[in-house]
């Protein structure tokens, strides 16, 4: 049995080392696109590659946050027709697998044509943190005692996974066959700690270029992306209170702001499974994150440009033909 789990990365230079060793202990094989990263991400995971971890990097640099589509396709092109997954774990960047006894492959047990799911449980940064640490997922302990929304990852059997009309949803939370959504059965034994705010600069880059991703999909749902909206006005408007209320930020990362909810938090460490770091850069990182966002927008503006004399030459050869 076979558990490949599947990723789509951008500018996540500070974690994706961290997250390829841990997860690497817990899958089979990992499938990793790259949608056109501009920091270290790359050369970190070329590297990876290149030391023997079971890693298949693929490119993907096209503009807009296609993440439903991305990962479909990861399952059914290189995940089942590539290297016979039996399960298939959709993951991001910043979620690392936690079992609390038997290994994941354990839990899940043979595949029996009815998706699993996982749940989330959210780390936030602290003054307590060690900012020497390196490694976010050792620096970062402390989580939410309690969750405002509980959301759950599906984990996708290779009987669904075959099917063509079968498609993993934004944010990898649900899986829908034929235009339904198929219900999962709930893992126990296991979550995901996630860590989506890591640093001022690494938050900042996460919400600019995760903004203007959306903002550049020419179809989406409207709910899309919401979560990016307020912290993307407030860094524009305003980016020293942006700064100061990062830990604020990660305390009600994706809760709406008219909730209740008063988070709590205990400390916990993330049992890391992974070796030492060896690639992720010790620079500071507030001066690459100014360069990634002018990189992502110059990338639109020239992919712009490209349309643009696409559709020119179209309608030239189309004047030249009367």
């Amino acid at each position: 049995m076979r558990v490949v789990s599947i990723t789509c990365v951008k500018n996540e230079s500070d974690i994706i080392e961290a997250f390829i060793r841990h997860t690497a202990t817990v899958v089979d094989h990992l499938v990793v696109l790259d949608n056109g990263s501009t920091d270290e991400t790359r050369d970190i995971l070329e590297a990876l590659q290149r030391t023997g971890f079971p890693l298949h990097i693929v490119d993907d640099p096209s503009p807009g946050y296609w993440q439903w589509m991305r990962m479909t396709r990861l399952m059914h092109e290189f995940a089942v027709a590539r290297y016979e997954a039996s399960w298939i774990l959709p993951l991001d960047v910043d979620e690392f697998v936690v079992t609390t006894g038997p290994e994941l492959r354990d839990l899940l047990g043979p595949p029996t044509g009815q998706p699993r799911s996982i749940l989330w449980r959210t780390y936030v940064p602290d003054p307590a943190d060690q900012p020497d640490e390196l490694n976010p997922a050792r620096r970062i302990r402390y989580r939410l005692a309690e969750e405002a929304t509980p959301r759950e990852n599906i984990i996708v059997p290779d009987q669904l996974a075959k099917r063509r009309d079968v498609t993993i949803t934004q944010g990898n939370h649900a899986l829908w066959m034929d235009g339904h959504r198929v219900k999962p059965h709930p893992i126990e034994g296991a979550y995901l700690a996630h860590i989506p705010v890591r640093s001022p600069a690494q938050f900042a880059s996460k919400i600019a270029i995760g903004y203007l991703q959306y903002l550049a999909m020419c179809e989406r749902e409207d709910r899309w992306g919401w979560h990016y909206e307020a912290p993307y006005e407030l860094l524009k408007s305003d980016p020293v209170t942006f700064a100061e209320n990062v830990r604020e930020a990660a305390l009600r990362f994706a809760v709406p702001a008219e909730s209740d909810f008063v988070p709590e938090t205990v400390i916990d460490p993330i049992p890391y499974r992974g070796d030492e770091l060896s690639f992720t850069p010790t620079s500071k990182e507030e001066g690459q994150t100014f360069r990634a966002i002018l990189e992502y927008a110059e990338n639109l503006a020239r992919q712009y440009a490209e349309q643009c004399k696409r559709l020119s030459s179209i309608f030239k050869n189309k004047d030249d033909s009367k």
